[in-house]
């Protein structure tokens, strides 16, 4: 009997194991994974960003912007876009001139194929910049965005693979000028 228990148990947590874990698709983890990046880069053509920021001479003051991220898609599908920052930094987003249903997730915003296209695509978002990658001072801010960073910034593509086509414009404290590379 103790035996025939044992199997019992062992035979419950087998089949649960089996079915209780469902397969998650590893384009949604946090960051940005060999899968995601594979997918994207098979996917993902002619990318720009369009960038502006509004920065406040107070550095205690969030820095704010807009991206526009223009691309192409073979086919109508899923986007995923990468953000490290909550939900609540977003302040607007449209798919190709529409409002759309998008959802944040592990660090992404995903938006739903139904608010693409095949060919060219255009999400534009405005958005509270991220702190992380801002290195701020009473007269100064400078950014360091190196490969995994520009996602804790700004929305965008967030792997070195994707190359992209940028303009960049700031509206900055009048004493101010500006310098990018």
């Amino acid at each position: 009997l103790y035996m025939k228990s044992i199997a019992i148990i062992a035979a419950a947590l087998l089949i649960a194991g089996c079915t209780d874990k469902q397969h998650i698709d590893p384009r949604y983890d946090e960051g940005v994974s060999q899968e995601l990046a594979t997918w994207r880069k098979k996917t993902i053509g002619d990318l720009a960003y369009d960038l502006h920021f509004d920065i406040p001479e107070d550095r205690g003051s969030a820095v704010t912007g807009t991206v526009e991220i223009c691309f192409t898609l073979d086919d109508k599908q899923e986007v995923i876009i990468d953000f490290r920052e909550p939900a609540t930094s977003i302040r607007s987003l449209t798919a190709n001139g529409a409002t759309c249903d998008y959802r944040v997730a592990k660090e992404h915003i995903i938006i739903p194929a139904a608010a693409t296209t095949r060919g060219k695509n255009t999400i534009a978002i405005a958005f509270r910049a991220g702190d992380q990658s801002l290195n701020r001072n009473d007269d100064y801010l400078y950014t360091l965005l190196v490969p995994d960073r520009a996602r804790t910034l700004f929305p965008c593509f967030d792997q070195p693979d994707l190359k992209a086509e940028f303009t960049l414009s700031l509206t900055l404290p009048e004493a101010w000028c500006a310098v990018s590379n």
